[in-house]
Parts: structure tokens; sequence; C-alpha cells
């Protein structure tokens, strides 16, 4: 059984690893890229959540966003 994750709420920060942010064009833009996602919600707890983030995700800064599971991973998207 897996474990189903879904947290809603304001996007604090988005952290990208090491080699995301040294790509160069050679990487793929249409496939998530893993990031680390600061999420706050709406009782003001920030969780740290490891996601999969289109790679022009950091215009959800200060958006309110959804990060839930799906077969892929925990996908973050801007929320509806």
């Amino acid at each position: 059984m897996t474990e189903s994750t879904k947290v809603d709420g304001r996007l604090v920060a988005l952290h990208w690893p090491r080699e995301a942010v040294e790509a160069t064009m050679a990487v793929d833009t249409t496939k998530l890229q893993e990031a680390t996602a600061e999420i706050e919600d709406g009782s003001g707890v920030t969780h740290r959540l490891e996601v999969l983030a289109g790679w022009d995700a950091d215009y959800l800064v200060g958006k309110d966003v959804v990060a839930s599971t799906t077969t892929e991973g925990v996908v973050l998207s801007e929320k509806a």
C-alpha cells in the first residue's frame, strides 16, 4: 500500500537540485523535474515536500498550490 499525499496552501519556496539549476537545453523541459517545495497550509504550518514540477514552476512561488500524489509521484500544480 502506498501513502497518499495532498497538501494545499501557499508556495513559500521552491528549491531545485544543483543539477537542475546548472542544466543546459540538453535537459528535456517537457518532463517534470524533481524539486523541494515549501508549502504553508491554512493553519500556518509549513510542509517541506519532495515534488515533481514543471521546469518553469518558479512563477508559482507566492501563489496557492496543491501537491498531490499521482501515478508519477507527488506533483505540484497551481490551485484552481
